[in-house]
């Protein structure tokens, strides 16, 4: 019959209001729920990037709220902390920090921009990432005795890679404890220091890029040691820094949660149960371990205490060693 409407239009009519139906209410509910923004102070890309979206993606299955990732980097993380210091403390926004934002920059800086005890509501580590001691190969020997006893006995001779507050104060108290003279190179990232590291331009490098260890599987470097209290699931036989009788060095990369200053307690309770419960899934701790994290379960009380404890050690640590504050 002319003009007519098929009966499949019907059909497909009625498969179409039948999905709004469904979903239209869970979709209007989607939208109600804010997301919470996580700043991290690094670019996007970077390792920090990278298991910073693990556990922002953990969260959000805990919270059953979506977690939007906003990158600021700048400044060994300065950039992105005042960012956090200045927004509403309400929950909407957390920081993903590492010791760089947190001790370094306060510790480094002949004017502090901001004191990390005050400025921030502690809400749970993340955990500590391993920081290997990587040699060119051209370096004599296969042990890290057999590294100090050649770094004794031609100081001044060896080049050593900085890239940022973390390894340079770390191979400064390295250097300080071992007694040994070696040249520093400051880079401005891990990733600019490896081809001088592999070429042979510099000969020692603290680095914490996992990806380092498949040149040492390829030949290109050798690992002699691992900063810390334990071994790394990612390379079991390099021993730490302490078994092999380098006792004392404390400064280790580490990151974790935190809110803007006044952050209510209920709402802070709530970001670290989340994270908690997300830490403990095996799935989100495989995925970390992948990334070199060893993750560790810290509560609000507890990371503030070790943040307290972490300003003391880096504001003695400098002057120490003698750096120079800019």
């Amino acid at each position: 019959m002319r003009g007519s409407i098929p009966t499949c239009f019907f059909q497909a009519f009625f498969v179409f209001a039948t999905f709004l139906s469904v979903s239209l209410p869970g979709m209007a509910q989607s939208s109600a729920t804010p997301a919470i923004k996580m700043v991290i102070p690094f670019p996007a890309g970077g390792s920090a990037d990278s298991f910073g979206r693990i556990v922002g993606q953990a969260l959000a299955q805990q919270l059953d709220q979506p977690v939007v990732v906003d990158n600021k980097p700048g400044a060994d993380g300065a950039i992105g902390a005042e960012a956090v210091i200045n927004s509403p403390a309400n929950g909407l926004t957390i920081f993903l920090a590492t010791n760089s934002a947190i001790v370094a920059v306060p510790t480094l800086r002949l004017k502090s921009p901001y004191d990390p005890r005050t400025a921030f509501s502690p809400i749970g580590m993340v955990g500590q990432s391993a920081f290997f001691l990587f040699v060119h190969p051209s370096v004599p020997g296969s042990t890290l005795q057999d590294f100090l006893a050649y770094a004794k006995g031609n100081p001044g001779k060896l080049n050593y890679a900085t890239a940022g507050a973390t390894s340079i104060l770390a191979s400064a108290q390295m250097l300080q404890i071992a007694g040994l003279t070696m040249t520093q190179v400051p880079y401005k990232g891990e990733a600019l220091a490896v081809p001088d590291l592999v070429s042979g331009r510099v000969q020692v490098m603290l680095g914490s890029t996992t990806s380092l260890l498949s040149l040492v599987k390829e030949g290109k470097l050798k690992v002699l040691a691992v900063v810390g209290d334990q071994r790394s699931a990612l390379a079991p036989d390099v021993p730490t820094l302490h078994e092999s009788g380098i006792r004392g060095v404390s400064v280790v990369p580490w990151s974790a949660v935190f809110a803007p200053a006044g952050t209510p307690s209920p709402v802070v309770d709530r970001l670290s149960k989340a994270l908690t419960s997300a830490l403990r899934n095996p799935d989100t701790v495989r995925q970390l371990g992948a990334q070199g994290i060893s993750a560790e379960v810290m509560t609000p009380a507890a990371l503030s205490t070790f943040v307290a404890k972490q300003y003391e050690v880096w504001s003695r640590l400098v002057i120490d060693v003698k750096l120079e504050r800019q």
